[in-house]
């Protein structure tokens, strides 16, 4: 299949879509590592003093979050691109789920903000004791762990959805795909354990979560390093046209 000059190439597409993934991966991970140790378990005054004693901390988690956010639009938008001559419907579903990911995900990021809202004393929350606005922040924060793992079943689904069309494709490596496919299944079944079984749930995420990055991390990696076979990828659009 003849591309035109302004039309970006598979390969452009292949590198794009693993480097904001990696981004992702990498923001995501920084955003976890920096607001995670401020957070006390069932101690609403220590959370809160942790937050405006390392504010900025706070801040940057929340901009790290966002910026993980943002790659992943990204790599939705390029990774349709790059499958859709696989199977056009079943990319365009994918690219649905990711997007309704990154929605959820923005849900919860908004949350994330309420603690430096409720805890600078502004004027109009002198209704509110000091004690009462702490208890508020820290059920926020809990709030928005029980909001992320929502938008991780969409994203649990995408990555599934994408590991089959890159198993059925001629272009990437079929055990690229498994692996995703295999990852995504266990984004679903950690996100629904912490619904359904909510004392059990966390006690999945040392086992499976790592299996869903090498998956993730896998694929990524190959599309920024080696790309795609532009060749049977013009192939394989040619027979979708």
């Amino acid at each position: 299949m003849m591309q035109s000059n302004s039309e970006l190439s598979p390969q452009f597409k292949a590198r794009a879509a693993g480097g904001l993934w990696l981004l992702c991966i990498i923001s995501g991970m920084a955003g976890f590592v920096v607001g995670a140790p401020l957070i006390v378990a069932n101690d609403a005054t220590a959370t809160a003093a942790n937050i405006l004693a390392k504010e900025s901390l706070f801040r940057l988690g929340f901009a790290a979050d966002l910026i993980s956010g943002l790659a992943y639009v990204g790599v939705t938008a390029f990774i349709y691109y790059l499958l859709r001559p696989v199977s056009r419907s079943l990319s365009l579903v994918g690219a649905f789920f990711g997007l309704a990911g990154v929605a959820i995900g923005g849900g919860s990021w908004i949350i994330h903000l309420t603690p430096l809202l409720l805890l600078h004393g502004d004027a109009y929350l002198t209704a509110f004791t000091t004690s009462q606005l702490q208890a508020m922040s820290l059920a926020a924060l809990k709030l928005q762990t029980q909001v992320f793992p929502i938008g991780m079943v969409f994203f649990g689904i995408q990555c599934i959805s994408i590991g089959y069309l890159v198993a059925r494709s001629t272009f990437i490596p079929r055990v690229l795909g498994v692996l995703l496919t295999i990852g995504g299944t266990c984004y679903v079944i950690v996100s629904f354990a912490n619904f359904l079984v909510p004392s059990f749930g966390p006690h999945l995420v040392p086992f499976l979560m790592p299996v869903a990055l090498i998956g993730e991390g896998a694929l990524s990696l190959w599309l920024l390093v080696k790309g795609v076979n532009v060749q049977r990828w013009n192939e394989q659009a040619s027979l979708d046209q």
